[in-house]
């Protein structure tokens, strides 16, 4: 791994600077974050990563809301809702979170008045993914077109879940905002009203979409963002046109003033949908039945879908009978009649099997609907479950689908695989293939692919990703003394916060590769507290290195003293952290001490820094963190302290927000690395709520009396050092 982010990054001008990611131009902004569109260097794949704007993190309990709500997000694992791949901060301290990027446009580009079918679709799948979250705890408060996104199959995808949306903005944003820069046209009474929200104001929301996408209007307009809101609050809902009227009752429900008078939940609301598209719709539609089993294709079974192809099949004879069949005589005798209409569902049955050849070799597996090669199969199995050329063309299906799923995953597009295999799945269940060979080989492809996904997340220790992955598979029916192995190993992963250390080597604390909502690529292990004099002695006399010139970070004044690290100018005992060391000797002490040690020890890059300093909580007192004096902060400490006299963090470091500040491997920018980033706070900065989240730099040869040095060490594979008794 480079420890230079600036080697791999190449940031262009004016562009954040994220490690890990080329940021390539922005795609938009909103109120009060930016879009860009990067490219991930790890897995060379297409992301959009949203980046706080400058004048909104210097909100500081802001942006904690936007990474606290962001890594909440990040949880949901749905195939109708956008995930969040990634949380983190900028180098210069915003925060972002890296999402999928979705080019195929949102709701607000497409014209869906004339299709009432496309309607119920994306509504039945905004349903879903809204029941999901709801039971999660989760209000999305903001349900609107702009943030209904389509992946790559079309397939409508929820983004933007209220991050970092307070009460507070929800008021600013109706005093503030007109109807055509905000979403107050879509907005509840209650929400307006700045009160507190539940999924009901979702449901409204969802209505108001509604309305919009069957009339091309929204139901209410006003010049001003209060008359909006009162209209909301105290006018009826518009009446739908005659062709529309169907809609009426589903429409004033979901928008009902009193939310106690709304659809109880995203399930009542859906299952009014289904009822209205009962009615709505004329004759069979097999998609609908795909889209419903695809949204909730563990809790439904496929009846309605074997249902619907028995109808399917009987319109098909009997047109096919029809239009086949001579006119109609007086007398008829019966056998002539069996016999015309034997042979003409035999003639509609080798029809339905040229056009599902035809369908399977364009691809066209399992969608669109009405013209894809797996209704057409079943189709024919309905009326001859023992048709062998049938059987062997969704045998056929089974491998497309899995071929698919085998390449998304290979790309890192789990939902993508997900819907593939839930597709599978409906397959094999709705006409009982289980034990043909196709979908063994599918479950078989499955297996593996699993199974290799599992191996690489115990690779790197990433025991969160591994138990999240061994719960899909349980759920995809997953079976057998394998996978019970493959859960054994999980459950002896080492936890995050495991004391380890080498022989002759620091305390550490093993840090995952995946910790809350971040990752990087691998796991290690931190050294638990800074380096102290005492370490840093041992190296200097082994090495007679000579000491680094050393000052005042907040002066450019030269002392008229010759600081240095065995005198920084104050009285230090042997275990406090060394101050007055350069990044230089940094560097040093950590090839000397591989060499001691036998592992690798280097400096940890801003990403490594933060994505360990990230879960520990933010110091909610002066007295928690060792901080300067000067603003109120009376801890008895005037400068340095040993490791312990303040409380260590979730995970078991000391001081990552007080102390000393500590030098990294990052380059800073325009530097041509005569300069080198520094994170954290020291003991003669005042107290901040993001202090771990600080970035500063200083010169390379140089040391600076607040600033130390805490190692990482690398971990190779599943080789972990010692654990510490």
């Amino acid at each position: 791994m480079s420890s230079d982010p600036a080697a791999s990054t190449s940031v262009l001008d004016g562009l954040p600077q994220i490690p890990g990611y080329r940021l390539l131009r922005p795609l938009g902004r909103g109120g009060m974050a930016l879009v860009y569109l990067a490219v991930q260097l790890s897995l060379d794949r297409e992301v959009a990563i949203k980046v706080m704007a400058q004048e909104a993190s210097v909100d500081a309990e802001r942006a904690e809301r936007f990474e606290r709500e962001a890594r909440i997000i990040a949880r949901l694992e749905h195939p109708s809702i956008v995930g969040i791949h990634e949380v983190g901060r900028t180098v210069d301290g915003r925060p972002y979170y890296v999402m999928p990027y979705l080019a195929r446009g949102d709701l607000a580009q497409r014209d869906l008045s004339a299709d009432e079918d496309q309607v119920i679709d994306v509504l039945t799948a905004l349903l879903d993914a809204l029941g999901y979250a709801h039971a999660r705890g989760i209000v999305h408060r903001d349900v609107k077109p702009e943030n209904v996104l389509f992946d790559s199959g079309g397939r409508p995808q929820l983004a933007d879940f209220g991050i970092a949306l307070s009460r507070r903005s929800v008021n600013a944003r109706i005093t503030s905002d007109g109807l055509a820069m905000g979403s107050g046209g879509y907005m509840s009474p209650e929400q307006s009203r700045g009160e507190d929200v539940d999924g009901r104001a979702d449901l409204y929301s969802l209505g108001v979409l509604t309305y919009e996408l069957l009339t091309g209007e929204l139901p209410f307009r006003a010049s001003d963002p209060l008359t909006l809101a009162l209209m909301h609050a105290q006018s009826p809902v518009p009446r739908l046109p005659q062709g529309l009227a169907h809609w009426q009752g589903f429409i004033d429900q979901a928008m009902a003033k009193d939310p106690r008078r709304r659809f109880r939940n995203a399930h009542a609301m859906q299952r009014a949908l289904d009822a209205l598209a009962a009615r709505t719709l004329s004759g069979f539609n097999l998609r609908r039945i795909w889209l419903q089993a695809r949204a909730q294709p563990l809790r439904s079974p496929p009846v309605l879908l074997l249902a619907g192809l028995c109808l399917s099949l009987l319109l098909v004879v009997a047109l096919e009978s029809r239009r086949g069949a001579a006119p109609a005589t007086a007398v008829d005798p019966a056998g002539t009649a069996a016999a015309a209409l034997d042979a003409n569902a035999m003639a509609a049955i080798q029809r339905r099997l040229d056009e599902a050849a035809l369908q399977l070799a364009r691809g066209d597996l399992v969608t669109p609907a009405g013209a894809n090669a797996a209704e057409s199969y079943l189709s024919v199995l309905q009326a001859d479950p023992a048709r062998e050329d049938a059987l062997l063309g969704l045998d056929a299906v089974f491998d497309g689908l899995s071929q698919r799923a085998v390449a998304a995953l290979s790309a890192g597009r789990d939902d993508e695989a997900l819907q593939r295999v839930e597709e599978a799945r409906l397959l094999a269940d709705s006409a009982r293939l289980h034990a043909r060979p196709g979908w063994q080989r599918f479950a078989g492809a499955l297996g593996a692919l699993m199974r290799e996904r599992i191996e690489a997340n115990l690779e790197v220790l990433d025991r969160q990703g591994a138990e999240a992955l061994l719960r899909r598979w349980r759920e995809l029916g997953g079976t057998g003394p394998e996978l019970e192995a493959l859960a054994d190993r999980i459950a002896g992963l080492p936890a995050a916060g495991m004391r380890l250390a080498d022989a002759g080597g620091p305390p550490l604390l093993l840090v995952p590769a995946r910790l809350e909502g971040s990752r990087v690529e691998r796991p290690f292990a931190l050294m638990q507290r800074e380096l102290t004099r005492a370490e840093y002695a041992r190296f200097a006399a082994a090495t007679r290195r000579e000491a680094a010139p050393c000052r005042r970070r907040d002066s450019l004044i030269p002392s008229p003293f010759r600081r240095r690290w065995r005198d920084p100018g104050f009285e230090q005992s042997e275990e406090e952290p060394v101050v007055c060391v350069s990044q230089a000797d940094a560097r040093a002490y950590a090839e000397w001490l591989s060499a001691r040690t036998g592992a690798r020890y280097r400096l940890p890059t801003l990403g490594e820094w933060r994505h360990a300093a990230q879960a520990g909580q933010r110091p909610g007192r002066c007295a928690e963190a060792n901080l300067s004096e000067r603003d109120g902060c009376r801890d008895s400490v005037r400068y340095t302290n040993a490791s312990g006299r303040f409380r260590a963090d979730p995970l078991g470091f000391a001081d990552l927000a007080g102390n000393v500040a500590e030098w990294l491997a990052d380059c800073a920018r325009g530097s041509n690395c005569e300069r080198y980033l520094i994170a954290g706070g020291s003991w003669r900065e005042s107290f901040a709520p993001d202090l771990r989240l600080a970035v500063a730099e200083g010169e390379r040869i140089r040391g600076y009396d607040d600033v130390g040095l805490r190692l990482l060490r690398e971990i190779d594979g599943d080789r972990l050092p010692d654990a510490e008794p």
